[in-house]
């Protein structure tokens, strides 16, 4: 008998826990897609993109040059991981992202259609 709890006790655990699994991959899709940065935010007025894979890879492009990083939601932050080890926190809120990188000023970016 106590077998079978034990059983069902563990069932209902790992079915949590797919749950939780599959919540939060959903969520991860929300937020993904390819964001503009305002002109006017930009150094030099070059192109400035960021793209949110729903990996949890990211590309921030200026012009031709590219940097790859991770990224990751809390609550209404974004987190992106930089290769240095470092963490940019930004925020996201009806499709714009806001970012302050250090030593600059905010930058804003809107997701592109």
């Amino acid at each position: 008998m106590a077998r079978k709890s034990l059983f069902g006790c563990g069932l209902r655990l790992l079915s949590s826990c797919f749950l939780l699994l599959t919540l939060s991959c959903g969520q991860k899709d929300l937020y993904t897609g390819t964001y503009i940065a305002d002109p006017g935010d930009t150094p030099r007025r070059t192109e400035t993109t960021l793209e949110l894979k729903e990996n949890g890879v990211g590309l921030w492009k200026v012009g031709d040059d590219e940097v790859a990083f991770s990224w990751y939601m809390k609550g209404d932050q974004l987190r992106v991981n930089t290769r240095g080890g470092g963490v940019i926190v930004g925020s996201l809120e009806k499709n714009v992202i806001r970012i302050t990188l250090p030593g600059t000023s905010e930058m804003s970016f809107k997701r592109a259609k």
